[in-house]
């Protein structure tokens, strides 16, 4: 009997196409506690990412959350063995050294009104998050004794120029022009207590709104003081020292000295012609203020760069009198009589860890401004600094 086989077929079928699932990374966002780190906050999904280098790319952009015309300023990385901030699961303030384009670690991120924005995308799925930088301008005039200023309490003409040009040349948002002029002219070391006090309010209460426009954005400040103004920005400076304000905390701070003159018994920086019995008067004066006030003038632990533009001029000099004859600047007489002179970068204390750059303006003649004393420093900075969009990149 013949056996009856069975034939079984085998038949393939096709399958759909199946996703492996794969870990992500989606940065939520991001901003700068010490301006020099980027600090973000991310989601790792789908897994961990342990094992793989995570890579950022930090741009300087024109525009909120966009790479349009964007600069690169920075990479950074996470590497693989990073377990902990690599893991899945939701991370924050994890903070990321940056490496320039030259190779070189980016030890401090410099203001740039062009691209106020800082743009970090995660290179594994071009998620981003972005915060601005913004620029605030703080002017601290010196001691005023014109009595017309005084009487109508007006802020000397050259800050409120000042003022104006930082933000028409420099693109700076916001200036701050101080006006003390009824304290500087008291004569208490309490006069600058309470004119810092009043400025860091006005320093805090104008950096806190312009950090408000979106998360994670800090704010930059540039203090400028001139003669005993300078004091004045110091004193700011030292009691923003430690904050824990964010606006504040990832700002860059910039210190400008503007011929910086602290009236203290210890350093009494002007000359005066003693044949001169006005002059003499005005030394007396000097001296007497110096014991009263004991100004002391200190660049403090959180300035990210310092500049000291300064002169030790002479009086008596032909070249007063022609500045007068060509500017009719009634400083230029004053000056040849008794002139006041600015702290060299040498005699300043300084905590920064930073060098004080400087540029010494003494016997320097100027055709619109006359002989360099201390009254045309503010002017000569004005034309040469401000108005020439340099007050971040002069010194390179």
């Amino acid at each position: 009997m013949d056996s009856v086989r069975s034939c079984i077929r085998l038949c393939l079928e096709q399958l759909e196409d199946r996703i492996v699932p794969s870990a992500s990374i989606n940065l939520t966002f991001a901003t700068t506690t010490d301006t020099r780190t980027i600090s973000v906050n991310y989601t790792i999904s789908g897994g961990s990412l342990t094992g793989q280098n995570v890579s950022f790319n930090i741009y300087r952009s024109s525009a909120y959350g966009s790479l349009n015309g964007a600069q690169l300023i920075g990479t950074a990385t996470i590497p693989g063995s990073d377990s902990t901030d690599l893991s899945a699961g939701t991370h924050t303030g994890v903070k990321l050294a940056l490496t320039a384009p030259n190779g070189q670690p980016v030890t401090v991120l410099t203001p740039n009104t062009a691209r106020p924005f800082i743009v970090v995308v995660a290179n594994l799925d071009n998620s981003s998050a972005s915060f601005e930088t913004h620029v605030l301008g703080v002017i601290v005039h010196g001691s005023e004794f014109d009595p017309i200023q005084i009487l109508t309490n007006q802020p000397p003409p050259w800050e409120v120029r000042m003022a104006e040009d930082l933000q028409l040349y420099d693109g700076y948002e916001a200036v701050i022009p101080f006006d003390w002029l009824l304290l500087c002219i008291i004569p208490s070391p309490s006069a600058i207590v309470i004119a810092s006090n009043m400025l860091y309010q006005q320093v805090t209460a104008e950096a806190n709104q312009l950090a408000s426009q979106h998360p994670g954005d800090v704010v930059d400040i540039h203090f400028i003081g001139d003669s005993r103004g300078s004091v004045v920005v110091s004193q700011v400076l030292q009691d923003l020292v430690g904050t824990t304000d964010p606006a504040l905390q990832g700002g860059y701070m910039q210190m400008t000295l503007l011929d910086p003159h602290p009236a203290n018994a210890s350093d009494s920086f002007f000359k005066w012609l003693p044949s001169l019995s006005t002059a003499d008067d005005l030394a007396v004066l000097g001296i007497i203020l110096d014991h009263i006030w004991q100004d002391q003038l200190i660049v403090p632990s959180n300035v990210d760069q310092v500049q000291d533009f300064d002169e030790q001029t002479p009086p008596g000099q032909l070249g007063f009198l022609m500045g007068f004859l060509e500017t009719h600047f009634s400083t230029q007489l004053f000056e040849f009589m008794f002139s006041i002179w600015g702290q060299p970068a040498g005699d300043i204390p300084n905590l920064s860890g930073q060098p004080i750059e400087q540029v010494n303006l003494t016997n320097v003649f100027v055709p619109n401004l006359g002989l360099i004393g201390h009254g045309e420093v503010p002017l000569w900075y004005l034309e040469n600094v401000v108005d020439t969009d340099e007050t971040f990149s002069y010194f390179g």
